[in-house]
């Protein structure tokens, strides 16, 4: 199943930390929360879980990002911060042979070089890496920020909203039904009316 997103490589690679970390990758039904996560296992094998309707770009910066969980629960255990900074160090280690043409296109290197100089916890949180990376998803998304001030639109679960006006880095929204106003974040992805 990985060959589906990894150049043979790639796949070598990762094989290779699967053993070096005690982790297996398992790519799943697309979570709404994370595009991928490691849990760690006491007594048994560490398991790496990735959304499987990532691109291929995404995919493997995720998959890179939960194998430097691994790398660093093997050094620390529960030790450490999630996203603190023995993880940020390893994952630019881990990420840094991967910056190169050979793995992604110049307009992602470009972002992602950026991205790497202080990774945040979730590449979704890095605005411009992620509008980059959905360029090349299959099915592309339609995103908050391609709709005019004052358009309406829903949300997956039918609540509707009329956008109003773009506040620093999000959208102030109001909901049609009670009126309320909510910020959403430019990546939402919306259902223009």
């Amino acid at each position: 199943m990985l060959s589906h997103f990894l150049n043979k490589e790639t796949e070598l690679k990762i094989s290779n930390w699967e053993k070096e970390f005690n982790v297996k990758v398992i790519v799943t039904n697309p979570s709404k929360s994370r595009l991928g996560v490691f849990i760690s296992k006491r007594f048994s094998e560490n398991n790496i879980r990735i959304n499987n309707n990532l691109n291929r770009y995404s995919f493997l910066i995720t998959l890179i990002h939960e194998m430097a969980h691994a790398s660093i629960w093997i050094k620390y255990g529960s030790k450490v911060t999630p996203h603190g900074l023995e993880w940020k160090m390893e994952f630019k280690r881990m990420i840094l042979p991967f910056l190169h043409p050979n793995y992604f296109p110049k307009d992602i290197l470009s972002a992602l070089a950026k991205h790497m100089i202080l990774p945040k916890a979730s590449t979704v949180r890095d605005v411009d890496l992620s509008t980059i990376l959905r360029k090349y998803d299959v099915l592309p998304s339609f995103t908050i920020d391609r709709i005019k001030d004052g358009d309406y639109f829903e949300i997956a679960n039918g609540t509707q909203f009329q956008k109003i006006c773009k506040l620093r880095k999000n959208y102030k929204c109001k909901e049609i039904k009670s009126g309320k106003l909510y910020r959403f974040s430019p990546l939402a992805e919306v259902i223009p009316l």
